[in-house]
């Protein structure tokens, strides 16, 4: 403990942090599965409990009471795990197995991510805030989620931008909400304005779904964790002082944990077809998956929820223009390059509830859709997962790094 301008403040070392960040989590969990509110817009268990702590915190601020400091270290070491993990599941081969309606998501995704980037730019300067702060509130929040706002916040904040967690958390939920909300009535205005079959053509991703299906069957067992966490570990020792030497040498600020990330992109499409590298899909789900968790509720404890008082009004201007533009493209490019059936009304209806909020909320938004309509859509079902957990971020994470260099200078 120690005292800062008449305040007390409390420093949590990285044990404790984690430790209180996993009982969080596992409260944050117990109620989304409780209250089906939560499931509803499917707002994870970690937003939930860090969310919570963080509202507290904010109540014992405004009384006076204290603040608190955390050690990073966990908190740093579970964004790089993750970072990584992604890397490690995103081998080539998976964009050339889903073929050209894949191909095409995506380009349309990369497209959106160009798009809410500019916005958050062009709409900072207009009402004053920080470009670099209203970056935040572009494709890292939207497609991006809770998960990758606050994996890429420390690059703003290293650059100079203050508030940058904040920022992005709070546009995360709204984007989460949002996204959850629009999604359903746009895909059924879609099929009702052009009068489409409720009928369903699977195309060819024989080829993805059985991968995916390989993938699900996968028993995770001690080697195959051993396995994974040596590459990744690996990845990681190489990765981080790569990039450091690398923002040495150019003054081009790149993050080891984001540079480590294309390093596993290319170790997974260079080894993936050697038997005595191969890793595991689902032990490397598993390890991403209470990396994630950990990572983002740590993350939500460390808001500071007072500091975003004087961004409100353009923040909420700066969402509602993203939440515009998300769902104009939805209607008159997504589903129009997809085809014009039925397919592509669903995956319109997933693709706002994935570019505005994350890949969870484009799963329920079509799945309540095609529960509507009795006809369930394999290809959204398998095209949307993929594309929105692993490849919208090959273009999307180094478009922001690059914005973000360019603004800070």
């Amino acid at each position: 403990m120690e005292e800062s301008g008449g305040i007390l403040i409390l420093e949590l070392d990285m044990i404790t942090f984690a430790g209180l960040g996993a009982i969080l989590l596992i409260l944050g969990t117990w109620i989304v599965r409780k209250y089906k509110i939560f499931w509803k817009y499917s707002i994870p268990g970690p937003v939930i409990g860090g969310f919570g702590f963080a509202i507290l915190m904010w109540i014992v601020y405004e009384f006076g009471l204290f603040e608190i400091e955390y050690d990073n270290t966990l908190y740093d070491l579970f964004m790089y795990i993750f970072f990584v993990t992604i890397g490690l599941t995103s081998g080539l081969t998976l964009l050339k197995k889903g073929g050209r309606i894949l191909l095409i998501y995506i380009l349309v995704c990369w497209f959106l991510a160009f798009l809410q980037n500019g916005i958050s730019i062009g709409v900072s300067w207009l009402t004053g805030m920080d470009p670099l702060i209203g970056l935040m509130a572009g494709q890292a929040s939207m497609q991006g989620g809770h998960g990758m706002a606050a994996s890429l916040a420390p690059l703003i904040e290293s650059l100079g931008g203050e508030n940058a967690l904040t920022v992005g958390m709070a546009a995360s939920t709204y984007g989460l909400i949002a996204g959850s909300l629009l999604g359903g009535p746009i895909g059924n205005w879609l099929i009702r304005r052009n009068k489409l079959k409720i009928e369903t053509n699977e195309g060819n991703i024989d080829a993805l779904s059985e991968k995916l299906k390989k993938d699900k069957g996968e028993k995770v067992t001690g080697q195959s964790v051993t396995i994974a966490g040596t590459a990744i570990f690996v990845i990681l020792a190489i990765g981080l002082p790569t990039a450091n030497w690398i923002t040495e040498v150019t003054g081009f600020s790149i993050p080891g944990h984001i540079f480590s990330l294309f390093l596993g992109i290319i170790f997974r499409s260079i080894f993936e077809n050697f038997s005595f590298v191969k890793t595991s899909n689902k032990a490397m789900e598993m390890i991403s998956t209470v990396s994630l968790n950990m990572f983002l509720v740590m993350a939500m404890m460390k808001l500071r929820i007072w500091e975003l008082y004087e961004l409100a009004l353009p923040l909420t201007f700066l969402l509602i223009m993203q939440t515009i533009v998300a769902v104009l493209i939805a209607a008159f490019i997504m589903f129009r390059v997809l085809g014009r059936n039925y397919d592509a009304a669903v995956m319109s209806s997933g693709f706002i509830g994935h570019g505005l909020g994350a890949t969870p909320n484009g799963l329920v938004v079509m799945n309540a859709l095609c529960t509507k309509y009795g006809v369930f859509s394999r290809k959204a079902f398998i095209i949307i997962p993929v594309a929105g957990t692993v490849l919208t971020d090959a273009v999307g994470v180094p478009l922001f790094v690059f914005l973000a260099n360019l603004l800070a200078r």
